[in-house]
């Protein structure tokens, strides 16, 4: 059977490496330059096990599943070495200290009460310290690079897709994140679903030595996120609000012309548009020595979500078939990409099993 993976990222590349490795014929395309171009290489870099999400059950429950999978698959590219807080905010959490122990209770997800030097103790109702994993963005790259050039996946960037590929493939899986809809009508099919696109600013710091080796989180609300980045020694902060410069909710991400040249390049140092004062103040209230960070730069992405899920922050992960020949895949967690893997094995060893392209 011919496969035709259509998007280089992290799900399209660990995709098309199982799949190589269960004899399948794949081809692995992009029409980028080089793998894990976009999503895959600028984000918060944390291997959640569901702690981040305690409004949604379905999105705790997919992370903790899929954690283990992943350290697994990619034992390189995790960092068992950093310390990880969890703390709730002592105002505007949509999520007590109360709610939070009960779920982590009740997901049986460790955490233990312990203060964070670093976190102003007036201003949060609880702190804890829980077993949670970084992953190193330089290390995966590396990773899965070198598997792919070691394997069968034949591997097409700066290519586009085209319905013609429909010809040449027994099944076509798209994993191509926010540009989903954009391959779907380039292979001359609809759209199956409206997303929420939202263009984010990762900042890059670096922090005083009281941060190093230490994640940060706090929730459940207005807030931010600090992280190590890899093993580079700076960090990378998140915000719920600050991060996204622009949103909309279509069948296609609206870029603005002044972030054409910034989006996924990766670290753009003097960037001509951040949101680094406002990263800096807000967080502040929670880190008092944040105000000591250098930015080293920026990371502009777009992060796409399911429309109207503010109400619970739901991240599910969709393999949805399209038709009888493609299926698509959908999620906002790396840490998923393996599972997501498994779930696209099983409809392709159906689809030969039944012999019609209507069994998957």
């Amino acid at each position: 059977m011919r496969i035709g993976i259509i998007g280089a990222g992290v799900f399209g590349a660990t995709a098309a490496l199982r799949l190589a490795k269960a004899g399948y014929d794949v081809e692995l395309i992009d029409r980028n330059d080089r793998i894990l171009s976009c999503a895959s290489s600028i984000n918060q870099y944390r291997l959640h096990r569901g702690h981040h999400y305690p409004r949604s059950l379905e999105t705790i429950q997919s992370c903790k599943e899929s954690a283990g999978a992943f350290e697994r698959e990619y034992p390189d590219a995790v960092i068992k070495d950093n310390t990880h807080y969890y703390c709730i905010s002592a105002k505007d959490s949509l999520t007590s200290a109360e709610q939070f122990t009960k779920m982590c209770d009740a997901f049986r997800l460790h955490y233990r009460e312990e203060p964070l030097d670093i976190v102003s103790r007036d201003n949060v109702s609880l702190c804890v310290r829980v077993s949670e994993y970084a992953i190193d963005p330089v290390a995966l790259y590396s990773t899965i690079y070198d598997r792919l050039r070691r394997s069968t996946v034949k591997l097409m960037l700066n290519t586009s897709a085209e319905r013609s590929m429909l010809s040449r493939y027994d099944l076509v899986v798209v994993a191509a994140y926010a540009g989903t809809n954009a391959v779907l009508e380039a292979l001359d099919i609809s759209p199956v679903r409206s997303y929420q696109y939202e263009l984010c600013e990762k900042i890059v710091v670096k922090l005083p030595q009281n941060f190093i080796r230490k994640s940060a989180v706090i929730l459940d609300g207005p807030f931010t996120c600090i992280d190590p980045l890899g093993r580079s020694g700076n960090f990378v902060m998140g915000h719920v609000v600050h991060a996204i410069h622009t949103s909309n909710i279509g069948l296609h991400p609206i870029i603005p012309d002044e972030f054409k040249s910034l989006l996924n390049r990766g670290i753009v140092k003097n960037p001509p548009i951040t949101n680094f004062s406002k990263f800096i103040e807000s967080a502040s209230e929670f880190f008092p020595d944040i105000r000591k960070a250098e930015h080293v730069g920026s990371m502009y992405t777009f992060r796409t979500v399911l429309p109207n899920q503010e109400a619970t922050d739901s991240r599910p992960t969709i393999v949805e078939r399209v038709n009888d020949q493609v299926v698509t895949i959908f999620s906002g967690k790396i840490g998923n990409c393996v599972q997501t893997t498994d779930k696209i094995l099983e409809l392709v060893q159906e689809k030969e099993k039944n012999k019609e392209p209507s069994s998957i």
